[in-house]
């Protein structure tokens, strides 16, 4: 599972690196969730693949492309997850309110950040990750698969179509990005992702390397240097609890 926290206050973002890291450590202790932390303090980075975290927090205040207007385009680009929008100078109620702005995923914590009311978020977000729906509906021309997390090998980008590589064999093409089809297989912690072109699923590794992936069915990754410490970290985690 990964948080990502966008705040240009320095002070401010290193507060929540902190807090979030403790949430982190409880969520392990308690249900064995791993939780990975993404801290970034400017928009252009945060924004380059907001679709891999399953909870976002933001705060900024220092630009006219503030907070509030990065939870609107997340919501316009369809991000579902949690956008939790952190209010310091910035009032995101009354902006909320305003412009009568309301989404099901949109939610507000003030600062300076209470303990127990971030571990309530926390807990609401974990339990959404831990008990997910079991299987993954899949609409290929007009048949209609349902996958579970283990019959999903790995997804590959090719052109403007999407390869999904499943366990019997089958390989189907839709017309998607892989952050789309990532945010969609979200429900399943032992997929991953590698690179902005491919996503994998740590049980079926057969060979791994700093750089390279090779699946059990042959299929192989170029590991992004952004993605190399999530992924081997994924993959220690799995053999760990295996």
């Amino acid at each position: 599972m990964y948080f990502a926290i966008c705040d240009d206050n320095i002070a401010d973002r290193k507060q929540s690196e902190r807090l979030l890291k403790r949430q982190a450590e409880r969520v392990l202790k308690e249900s064995g969730e791993q939780v990975y932390i993404d801290s970034f303090g400017n928009k252009e980075a945060f924004m380059i693949r907001p679709q891999m975290y399953q909870a976002l927090f933001i705060d900024m205040t220092l630009d006219e492309t503030n907070g509030f207007v990065i939870a609107k385009t997340l919501l316009d680009i369809g991000i579902t997850k949690p956008i939790i929008l952190c209010c310091s100078s910035i009032d995101y109620r009354k902006l909320a309110r305003d412009e009568n702005l309301k989404a099901d995923n949109l939610y507000f914590l003030d600062k300076p950040i209470k303990v127990d009311e971030l571990t309530t978020l926390v807990d609401r977000i974990v339990a959404e990750r831990v008990a997910p729906p079991s299987t993954l509906e899949l609409r290929y021309h007009e048949e209609t698969i349902y996958a579970s997390g283990d019959d999903i090998v790995c997804a590959k980008r090719k052109g403007e179509n999407l390869l999904v590589y499943l366990a019997d064999g089958r390989t189907i093409t839709f017309v998607s990005s892989v952050f789309n089809f990532y945010d969609q297989c979200s429900i399943f912690p032992q997929i991953c992702p590698v690179s902005n072109d491919g996503i994998i699923n740590i049980n079926h590794v057969k060979k791994s390397s700093p750089l390279r992936i090779t699946m059990d069915n042959g299929v192989s990754f170029f590991v992004a240097f952004y993605y190399s410490k999530i992924v081997k970290q994924a993959i220690a985690d799995s053999k760990k609890n295996n």
